[in-house]
């Protein structure tokens, strides 16, 4: 679907508990004050034929995990405990491999067992909400598997060189996903008053524009507005105003293959398309031919692209640029989605565009297909 983005997400298995309020009470006659430690949760874990010495606890952020706690492991087993101030999800890393748990911690008692490390063998329980986020994972995995058969659709279509399958394809596709984000905007609004809503905002509206972000935002029950993912979704929203078309772009330099830095601002005098890709993304790799062409057609007219790469390996982001032929400037700091400019300019997911004009202002972003060399000859063809 070269004028629409294919997102697949999937959603790992995720659990969260019900608060559970903990009184201490006096025995027989006693008389002694009963302390309050305050809100805390429990992980109590079994996983049979686990073989690792030490269990973390930690939370993804900046392009990496930063660890806050260490337990040991005996015979499968292992505990955590502590405090958060709101729910968060964290993952359960093990030793220096790659084997990780998710779960949605609250101040709660949480039970993990599971034969092995595999997401579908290991169960996560403690409450109903538990039970309302697993079958939101099964519903939206319908649609998620329906957008994946037609997307295979629409690649044989294209290898055939069938244009009518083509098209239908890319109409089917439009379809299932607006039923998809139907399903998801609903099951947001019925749980504005539990974390699991800003959780998964996060995660499939944040491509919407500035003003149905901050509706979003402002629905949120006022009972979890400390929590960590209104406070993402609020600077999400700070970034997007920042990158509204009319505002001045953001600059930013980057390395590229050599290790030479390139500035952004080096391209002023000219339009520049800073087009943010991957070499694992397929639906960037399936645009670039039409950029290509875009660049082919206009480049001598003072058309420049900046390309910015989500890659962490050289190797395959380099083979990338080769194989797809994109002869323009590219850099990357190998952080994946911890890239240092789609940070500034507030990038959920891509392909993702920004086309800048001589003076370094945003006119568009995010164009596609046909969008896209509607935009330029407009601007260098003088066409509306």
């Amino acid at each position: 679907m070269k004028n629409k983005t294919y997102k697949m997400m999937k959603i790992k298995q995720i659990i969260t508990v019900l608060t559970l309020a903990v009184i201490a009470v006096a025995c027989g006659n006693s008389t002694e004050e009963v302390i309050d430690a305050g809100p805390a949760f429990s992980i109590n874990a079994k996983i049979d034929s686990l073989n690792y010495a030490t269990a973390y606890l930690a939370q993804y952020k900046a392009g990496g995990f930063v660890k806050s706690d260490s337990v040991t492991i005996e015979n499968g087993e292992f505990a955590f405990k502590g405090s958060v101030e709101s729910p968060s999800v964290q993952y359960i890393l093990f030793d220096d491999s790659k084997d990780r748990i998710i779960v949605f911690i609250e101040n709660s008692e949480i039970s993990i067992l599971g034969s092995d490390l595999q997401k579908e063998n290991v169960t996560i329980t403690g409450s109903i909400l538990n039970t309302q986020l697993e079958k939101f994972i099964i519903d939206i995995k319908g649609y998620e598997e329906r957008l994946k058969v037609i997307v295979d659709e629409y690649y044989a279509a294209e290898a055939a060189g069938d244009e009518v399958l083509l098209a239908e394809a890319d109409a089917k596709y439009t379809l299932e996903d607006s039923l998809k984000v139907a399903f998801v905007e609903t099951y947001i609004n019925e749980n504005l008053n539990s974390v699991i809503a800003p959780y998964l905002s996060l995660r499939y509206m944040m491509g919407k524009e500035v003003a149905e972000l901050e509706e979003l935002n402002n629905s949120f029950s006022a009972d979890i507005r400390n929590s960590e993912y209104v406070k993402l979704i609020e600077e999400h929203i700070a970034l997007n105003k920042s990158t509204q078309i009319g505002q001045p772009a953001p600059l930013f330099s980057m390395d590229d293959k050599e290790g030479n830095p390139i500035a952004l601002e080096s391209f002023k005098g000219s339009y520049v398309l800073i087009d943010f890709w991957a070499s694992w993304c397929g639906p960037c790799r399936a645009e670039n031919p039409n950029v290509v062409a875009a660049y082919a057609k206009y480049h001598d007219k003072g058309f420049e692209i900046f390309g910015v790469s989500f890659d962490e390996n050289k190797e395959k982001w380099l083979k990338a640029v080769e194989d797809d032929q994109l002869t323009w400037s590219h850099v990357s700091d190998l952080k994946g989605w911890g890239n240092a400019a789609g940070k500034i300019y507030g990038v959920r997911g891509i392909p993702h565009s920004v086309l800048i004009d001589k003076d370094g202002v945003i006119v568009a972003k995010n164009l596609r297909g046909e969008e896209l060399h509607n935009k330029l000859a407009e601007i260098f063809e003088g066409n509306s």
